[in-house]
């Protein structure tokens, strides 16, 4: 699966003939990833590889206030559709476009750039109810987009002792209980209104840092919200988190935000260098077990990325390994198959190959403007 663009099952097929010197015909083959089994093992492969194929990949600097989190998870979902005809076990949102859909949720840690938790389910099912569990973040930062926003929930991570930056929804009505311009300045007159009511004095030129608060049974919930322009959407953004203003500032907020693009660039890997795409079968077994083989492939990939990372001592890209690992990795699972004595060798070969040809492009940039400008850097062996 992560060799080369795989069209069809054929292809497959084809592939592991050649790796594994057999001959076996394509209707048993076929036969086999048809069973209701074929996808079960390779979920438990795929949670397998998430537990050992995992390690520490990238880390904060010691000045950098981010570097108290013992993790920080981002949460996000990716749809696709499926063959037509699997709208029965896979029913997609939008019926006429994507009658049979899937949607993997996915908790994605930026320290160690592996997923933590990928769940599989029909599109039809909302995103929310995927993020992790409150009591799991305690001393952890979880970041995502406004489609997770549950006043509940943000209020569950606080008193758990964790933390968070989730994007709010434009047509929120929380009252401002304090604000701040960017520069300290406090806006006496904004307080005790309704959020609605001073939207139109917001200048697009200056961010805002207000204290903001919901009534609610229990109790009225609580958080600081960051309020910013974004010139390419053109619109207001909102971010809501409950991070000290005296520790973090609302440069640390928005810059922290950005990094939750990481998980777009994982996506992006999975659908374009991993074949994680709809396979032609109205066989339900077949098309979620070729989703499971996928990511399975896209995890071994960014394994052999940190490895080679912290080995070689050299920034590496998960995107250029992503690309380039087929021209290395049939030599090492040969030798895994059929000849153990050369694995050392193809190993080492490898661990050159892509020491040499996937380094990250620009790290100078990633220090201005990327992710390393809160301090994110690589992690390298020091023995």
């Amino acid at each position: 699966m992560g060799l080369s663009q795989i069209e069809s099952i054929a292809d497959i097929h084809r592939g592991f003939n050649a790796l594994c010197h057999t001959d076996v015909q394509y209707k048993p083959f076929h036969n086999q990833l048809a069973k209701r089994q074929f996808p079960e093992f390779m979920r438990v492969l795929c949670e397998c590889f998430l537990e050992q194929l995992v390690c520490e990949a990238l880390h904060f600097s010691a000045d950098s206030p981010f570097a108290r989190f013992e993790r920080i998870e981002l949460q996000d979902g990716t749809s696709f559709a499926l063959k037509s005809t699997l709208s029965e076990y896979f029913p997609g949102r939008f019926t006429k476009v994507s009658p049979a859909s899937v949607e993997l949720h996915v908790t994605l840690d930026l320290l160690s750039e592996q997923p933590s938790c990928i769940v599989l389910t029909p599109d039809t099912d909302s995103e929310a109810q995927y993020l992790p569990l409150a009591e799991t973040l305690k001393d952890s930062l979880i970041m995502g987009d406004r489609g997770y926003f549950k006043k509940a929930y943000l209020s569950d991570v606080d008193q758990q002792g964790g933390f968070f930056i989730i994007k709010g929804k434009a047509n929120m009505t929380p009252t401002v209980v304090t604000a701040f311009t960017a520069d300290g300045v406090r806006r006496t007159r904004w307080e005790n209104k309704p959020l609605k009511d001073i939207r139109a004095k917001l200048v697009k030129a200056q961010s805002m840092d207000m204290d903001v608060m919901w009534p609610d049974k229990a109790g009225p919930i609580r958080c600081r919200m960051i309020v910013s322009w974004n010139p390419v959407t053109r619109i207001y953004q909102y971010l809501l988190t409950n991070l000290a203003r005296d520790e973090f500032s609302i440069e640390h907020i928005l810059d922290a935000y950005r990094l939750r693009w990481q998980i777009e660039l994982l996506f992006k890997e999975w659908k374009s260098y991993s074949n994680r795409h709809a396979f032609n079968t109205r066989n339900p077994y077949l098309a979620e077990g070729l989703i499971w083989a996928s990511l399975c492939s896209a995890i071994l990939k960014r394994y052999c990325t940190h490895m080679t990372q912290k080995i070689s001592s050299v920034p590496i890209s998960t995107r250029k390994v992503a690309m380039c690992l087929y021209h290395v990795l049939p030599a090492i699972f040969f030798s895994l198959l059929h000849c153990q004595r050369k694995l050392k060798a193809a190993v080492l070969r490898a661990l050159e190959y892509l020491s040499t040809n996937a380094k990250r492009a620009h790290p100078e940039r990633d220090r201005l403007s990327g992710r390393a400008k809160l301090g994110l850097t690589p992690v390298f062996c020091t023995a």
